[in-house]
Order: structure tokens, then C-alpha cells, then sequence
């Protein structure tokens, strides 16, 4: 079904959440346009991204309808549900199966995917939102906002914008002033390559999936990406500046960055050997991870007195926001999965509107109502769902960090396997 009397939506943000809403949009005859900061499709040789379990109930569900499931199977590694738990010194060391239905696809793979579902030119190549601002020029409307971007152009005349900008989001600023809040620690990646002297022994230790070894303050994951070869993610409570120049970490500075990992005294100074050994052989160049997340109380209810400066999320007219840009938080398996379920349940209230409403087809002022009452019902879903699940990140930041942290880790695992793998 066409819906052509529509303005377009845009679509801030090239991401997991912004194409698969994009892709979902396209299912439907909806009119759109992406903006991405990148230049063009092809990843940068810097950085690729790393791997992503995405989970049967949201984002699997998302790519089912959006009529992705067969495209998904061939890229899933569902040989790489296992984890592997252990502390800094081996002990506790313990390897999960299949917990839950969450097969790990590339980000990049994921993104690629997504790309090739939808039309070359729905999407505007290097555009970097600068701001994005209101004509009050021309008389009060929905479809004023612009945006305007660092190439000095700007784009106009929308029913709706959807920011999928990421953590820093340019489009946050207009619902909240509220930005995220460094959460204590950071993680360093590197690589191992299928050369890498360490490899054989990442592959007998981690093997297809993901290994977890904890310690007071520190953390060290390596898990296998679809070409087989390994990131080594170093983490660390430590102040966010740690690893910019000139810090103790210094990324840009290989030699310093691993002799503060392990030299005498240095973060990983006391960690098994074998442990210490990954730490020793991730190959360069690194590159730092501060984690960021959002206040749970961005996302209580408002009250009819609360403006934008309460720092609450206060709906917009015109505007909402997806993922990342609504609710980042810190890496817990659920943040891209959440996003690409934000998507969906958008898309799923922008078409229950359309589709109830034939006069929505008849006039822009009609199918601007419709998509206005969309907002506020997604809306409505998405707050206490981000609320909740940054409330429980918070808590689980102890789970994962902390002397006895493997140890409760594998009791929370064998739990969930006797309980018939419930959602974690």
C-alpha cells in the first residue's frame, strides 16, 4: 500500500535502528530519506565494528517483519552462543551453551544486510547533522523543523523526523537537554589476527563464541567476529579521560598503553599469565570505549508543568527518537536489540494509524495527525521499557565487575539454564 499524500519521514542516522526502520518503512510504500555522516557504504579500514547477538523477541522479530529472516540465517553464527566465565586467576572457568536464542551476526554484516534491502537512493551519503532548528518564519506546523548540516545545507518539510543519531545525538537536544553520563569504565579493543601467535589459544579457550574473565576492577573479553579472527576487549574502571593523549592508557601510544596494562603495578599486572597473555598480544591499533548511559529518570512521566529544562523527556511535535539516541546504555547484549525493537514498534504504530484511518490518505493535514498520534503511542511503549531496562543495566554493572564477579556470573547462568533459558 502506497500512503503518498504523506510528507516523508526522515531519518537521522544510518545505523542498525535507522535502517531497519527504513527497511520496515519500505515494506509499506512509506515515504522516506536516510542522512548518514558516513560517505558512502564502505566501511573505513580503522574500524568495522564488532559482533552483535541479536535476540528472537526483539531484534529478530524486527527483521522478520521486516522480511529479513532468510538474509539473517545465512550470516547468523548460531555456533557462537556459547560464553565462556571465568575470574582473573581461572578460576570458576565454566562454558555456557545456547542460553537463549541469540545468534551473533557482524555489525558491519548486519548493517550491509539492511543496506541492500532498501533502495540506493533513499539514502543521502555524508551528511552530518549540525543542528536542527524551526522556521517560525512560516506558520505553525509539524513539518517545520529543519535540519541543517555541516556541508552548509539543509533539508526540509518532513512529517516526521526520526533521530537514530547515536549516544551524542544532535536530535536528543530538542526533547531533553539531558546528555549521557560516563558510568566509571571504558574498555580498550584490540585484535588477534589468524596469525597472531595467541590465536590457538583464544580458539581453544573461546572457541566459535565469547569468553568473560573478571577482576576487582578490570574486565577482559575476547570473542570470535565471522572472519574467525578475535577482538580483545580490555575493560577497566578508570577515569574517562584514560585513554586520550597524554593519559595513562594513551591509545595513540601503543608502547604506553600496554606497559600501563602490564607493567608492575599496571592494570592487569596480577591476572593469570595465560589470561595476561591476550592482553599481551592484542594487536593495535586500539581503540577506547568510554561507556555512557543515559539517567533512568529522563524517562519518568512528565507532568503538565514540566518544560524542556526539567530535563525530562518532553514529546516534540514532529520529532522522536530511536536507540542509541533515546536510551544508550552500556553494553549488556540488549542495546541493539532494544533499538532495532524501537523500530519496529514505531513503524508498527505509524502503519496501525494509516491503515485505521483511510482519511489519513486523503490530506497531509489528516496523515500529519495520524503520524502524530503514532509518536505518542510509541512514545507511550518505549519510555518505561528504556527506563527499565537502564535501571537493570545499572544493576548488572555489578554482576559483571568485582573480585567475585565470575562467580555470581556462573551462578546466574546455571539458573537460567534450569529455568529453561528465560530472558536474561
Amino acid at each position: 500500500m502506497s500512503h503518498s499524500k504523506l510528507d516523508p519521514i526522515a531519518i537521522v542516522g544510518g545505523g542498525p535502528c535507522g535502517l531497519t526502520f527504513a527497511r520496515l518503512l519500505e515494506t509499506a510504500g512509506i515515504d522516506y530519506v536516510v542522512f548518514e555522516r558516513d560517505a558512502s557504504s564502505k566501511p573505513t579500514s580503522h574500524f568495522q565494528g564488532g559482533t552483535l547477538d541479536l535476540h528472537l523477541e526483539t531484534g529478530q522479530e524486527a527483521l522478520r517483519r521486516a522480511g529479513l529472516s532468510a538474509e539473517f540465517e545465512t550470516l547468523a553464527r548460531r555456533d557462537a552462543m556459547t560464553m565462556t566465565v571465568q575470574d582473573s586467576q581461572g578460576n570458576h572457568r565454566t562454558t555456557f551453551g545456547e542460553l537463549r536464542d541469540a545468534p551473533e551476526i557482524d555489525r558491519l554484516q548486519l548493517r550491509e544486510m539492511l543496506l541492500d534491502s532498501i533502495p540506493a537512493h533513499r539514502i543521502r551519503w555524508g551528511k552530518t547533522l549540525c543542528s536542527v532548528e524551526n522556521d517560525t518564519k512560516k506558520p505553525s506546523s509539524v513539518s517545520n523543523w529543519v535540519l541543517r548540516f555541516t556541508d552548509d545545507t539543509t533539508e526540509s518539510g518532513f512529517g516526521l523526523i526520526v533521530g537514530a543519531d547515536g549516544a551524542w545525538s544532535k536530535m536528543r537536544q530538542i526533547i531533553t537537554p539531558a546528555k549521557p553520563q560516563y558510568s566509571g569504565k571504558i574498555f580498550i579493543e584490540g585484535r588477534l589476527s589468524l596469525d597472531n601467535p595467541k590465536y590457538n589459544a583464544a580458539v581453544e579457550m573461546v572457541g566459535a563464541g565469547n569468553s568473560m574473565a573478571t577482576g576487582a576492577k578490570q574486565t577482559l573479553v575476547v570473542q570470535q567476529v565471522a572472519d574467525r579472527s578475535y577482538r580483545v576487549y580490555m575493560g577497566l574502571v578508570a577515569p574517562e579521560y584514560i585513554a586520550r593523549p597524554g593519559g595513562e592508557v594513551d591509545v595513540t601510544d601503543m608502547g604506553k598503553a600496554r606497559a600501563a596494562m602490564l607493567a608492575p603495578g599496571g592494570h592487569f599486572d596480577n591476572w593469570k599469565p595465560e589470561l595476561r597473555a591476550f592482553v599481551e598480544a592484542a594487536e593495535g591499533p586500539w581503540r577506547a570505549w568510554p561507556l555512557y548511559r543515559m539517567n533512568p529518570d529522563v524517562f519518568l512521566p512528565v507532568t503538565g508543568s514540566e518544560s524542556h529544562d526539567s530535563g525530562r523527556w518532553v514529546s516534540v511535535p514532529g520529532v522522536t527518537l530511536l536507540g542509541d539516541a533515546a536510551h544508550v546504555s552500556i553494553p549488556n547484549g540488549e542495546g541493539v536489540n532494544h533499538a532495532m525493537y524501537d523500530a519496529l514498534v514505531l513503524f508498527e504504530s505509524i502503519t496501525k494509524e494509516l491503515d485505521g484511518e483511510k482519511a489519513a490518505l486523503e490530506s497531509d493535514e489528516t496523515g500529519q495527525a495520524a503520524l502524530g498520534r503514532a509518536v505518542v503511542a510509541y512514545e507511550a511503549e518505549m519510555l518505561p521499557r528504556a527506563r527499565e531496562s537502564l535501571l537493570r543495566s545499572i544493576e548488572d554493572e555489578g554482576m559483571f565487575w568485582g573480585e567475585d564477579a565470575a562467580f555470581r556470573l556462573v551462578q546466574m547462568f546455571n539458573e537460567a539454564a534450569k529455568q529453561g533459558n528465560p530472558d536474561m
